[in-house]
């Protein structure tokens, strides 16, 4: 409270020390000095009482805030704290979401993610330890049997190959459950072989090469297949006589068989990277799949995480198997999570902002009200007390608030009554000395007749009528003065209606019919005529007092100029004169009452003008020049509800 009654009055303070002539003015009548010009503001509309004259000491209300006060209301449309408070609820609602959604989508990739690994590096490790258990058991059959006397016995009698061989072979593959089983000769011809899944063992398989009793992944050509095959000597006499070839097929059933286990599909690839076998039906034969190492892979629509790893068995180049780990369902899931949380942040944003709207509602309101009740202080509007029921600490600042307008009420009333009892005593004065100056040729022309009475002189008729005109004289320029403060004090409010420029100018030239003759007076008319809400008799008497004040100003063959037009929306009449002008001080006091440049004169000619025009809720701005020349410009806006 201390803080807001020291503000209030430093600001009254500020005001008492306006006067006429003060740099700036804020709101009522004040000047506002340029070089060579005098602008007159609106005063606070506070009309003294009918038949006062200190009309020209109202108290002045602070208008200076009015204009921020405008620009403050423009920006609050961007810079409106509901729409803070609304755009904070909805920010707090999505982005925890949001953040939520985007946590929980990495955690859910990352954990797919790893147990696909973990799938696959356990699904190939058991791929690798099944090649090498495969291989091994492969050898000791194909072993066993190389050394079998009737193998022996049938392949060397026919050496060429016999159908008692045959099914022998055909015999011992479905025990030793392979699926490949032939015997070749030393040249690597094969001469007999037993049953396979897709005919009756007349295929060949192609010679790898590779030590004896090795497993080698061969590719079955008849078959269109790979397959591991071990190659064990049959030997007769000590030297080697042919070789038994047995082996397992890695094609698609093989591969099924694995992915059941595993849940894992099976890419497997030649040592050239030609697709061999596979357990994806929909798979495209030109599909190109990592070399080596884990990676995301897209087949047929589907996303996959793979990973490749070379089968070592036998010599290389070695054949490529990869392994498939879907992770589609696990995307399905993120994308129906994050549908979720779409359709969450917009119920989410659906019950914020109308929470957000209410409670910033609750909020804002009185902020605005008390926004606009200092935007009213700050014009001036000092008589409506301000209630508002909110949160304790706005109460706090608008009890702060409305104890700095009681007292800038308060100060107002003190400078007015102050500044009233100064202009009595400056009316006072200026009436006493108004009156002195023609009481005192009457009291000399009364006591030149007392003593030419007294001495009988002859003249006394002469000098009678001499002190009669002087005295006649003297009482109408009293009778003048008089009627011009009485019509300072008794000048009415204006009664607005429409009033056209050509018809003001015909009123003056009627009244200046001479002087316009004369070419001392020159009016201008506009092109087309302008209509402006105005009191005609007012403003007609505003412009004789100014044209009056003109032409008493010319010297020799100078003349005055009124014109008229319209500039920015409003009615702007300009009277110029070609007079000695204005010095500085002249243009400080110019609208004081009593101030004037000429020997005789009340002084309030241009005071009832500038009364005029602010009545009018318009502006009156003086330029004048320092050796010739005034100018007075009027402006009057055009557009203003009659009978306002």
């Amino acid at each position: 409270m201390a803080d807001a009654g020291a503000g209030a009055a430093r600001w009254v303070s500020h005001l008492v020390r306006i006067g006429p002539g003060s740099g700036d003015t804020p709101g009522g009548v004040g000047h506002t000095l340029r070089p060579g010009l005098v602008h007159l503001r609106d005063p606070v509309p506070r009309r003294e009482p009918a038949g006062s004259p200190l009309l020209f000491a109202r108290a002045w209300a602070g208008r200076a805030g009015g204009h921020r006060g405008l620009r403050h209301r423009e920006g609050r449309a961007v810079k409106s704290l509901k729409a803070r408070l609304i755009l904070a609820f909805s920010l707090i609602t999505v982005i925890p979401l949001a953040l939520a959604m985007v946590i929980l989508t990495a955690r859910i990739q990352s954990m797919v993610r790893s147990q696909a690994q973990e799938r696959l590096a356990s699904a190939l490790e058991g791929i690798g330890a099944q090649t090498t258990e495969d291989g091994r058991r492969i050898a000791a059959k194909a072993g066993i049997l190389s050394r079998d006397p009737q193998l022996k016995r049938l392949y060397l009698l026919r050496p060429s190959g016999s159908r008692d061989l045959s099914e022998y072979l055909a015999e011992r593959q479905v025990l030793l459950g392979l699926d490949l089983l032939s015997v070749a000769d030393s040249s690597g011809r094969v001469v007999a072989a037993g049953q396979t899944p897709h005919g009756n063992g007349e295929a060949l398989v192609t010679q790898m090469g590779g030590a004896f009793n090795s497993p080698s992944i061969a590719f079955a050509e008849g078959l269109g297949a790979l397959a591991m095959v071990v190659r064990s000597p049959i030997s007769y006499q000590g030297a080697t006589a042919g070789a038994l070839e047995g082996g397992l097929l890695f094609d698609a059933a093989a591969l099924e068989r694995l992915g059941k286990t595993s849940g894992v599909e099976w890419v497997l690839r030649d040592s050239a990277g030609r697709i061999a076998a596979t357990t994806l039906p929909d798979l495209p034969p030109g599909a190109v799949l990592r070399a080596t190492g884990t990676g995301r892979t897209e087949i047929a629509g589907h996303a996959y995480l793979s990973r490749s790893v070379p089968l070592a068995v036998g010599l290389a180049p070695y054949a490529t198997i990869t392994g498939l780990a879907s992770t589609t369902a696990a995307d399905r899931t993120v994308a129906s999570l994050q549908l979720a949380a779409a359709l969450l942040g917009l119920l989410g944003l659906g019950i914020a902002i109308p929470l957000a709207i209410l409670w910033s509602s609750q909020i804002s309101r009185p902020v605005e009200q008390l926004a606009a009740f200092s935007d009213r202080l700050a014009q001036g509007e000092w008589e409506e007390p301000l209630t508002l029921h909110s949160v304790r600490e706005l109460q706090t600042l608008v009890a702060a608030l409305d104890r700095m307008r009681k007292d800038l009420q308060t100060y107002r009333d003190k400078l007015v009554t102050s500044e009233r009892q100064a202009a009595w005593s400056q009316m006072a004065r200026k009436v006493a000395h108004e009156v002195k100056n023609p009481l005192t040729p009457i009291a000399i022309s009364v006591a030149d007749l007392k003593r030419s009475y007294d001495q009988k002189r002859p003249d006394f008729p002469e000098i009678l009528d001499q002190a009669v005109r002087t005295v006649a004289a003297e009482v109408e320029t009293l009778r003048r003065l008089l009627q011009e403060f009485s019509d300072f004090a008794r000048l009415p409010k204006p009664e607005l209606a429409p009033c056209a420029v050509s018809s003001l100018m015909q009123e003056l030239e009627t009244l200046y019919g001479r002087d316009v003759a004369s070419g001392r007076l020159v009016l201008s008319r506009p092109a087309q005529d302008i209509t402006v809400p105005c009191d005609q008799g007012q403003m007609r008497q505003a412009l004789i007092n100014l044209i009056k004040n003109g032409l008493e100003a010319l010297n020799g063959d100078g003349r005055v100029v009124v014109s008229a037009g319209v500039d920015g929306g409003a009615l702007e009449i300009a009277v110029s004169d070609t007079g000695p002008g204005l010095n500085a001080e002249q243009k400080a006091n110019l609208f004081v009452p009593g101030f004037t440049t000429k020997s005789q004169g009340s002084g309030l000619g241009l005071t009832i003008v500038e009364r005029i025009v602010n009545d009018h809720q318009g502006t009156i701005a003086v330029d004048a020049g320092r050796e010739s020349g005034t100018t007075f410009r009027i402006r009057l806006p055009l557009s203003r509800r009659v009978g306002a």
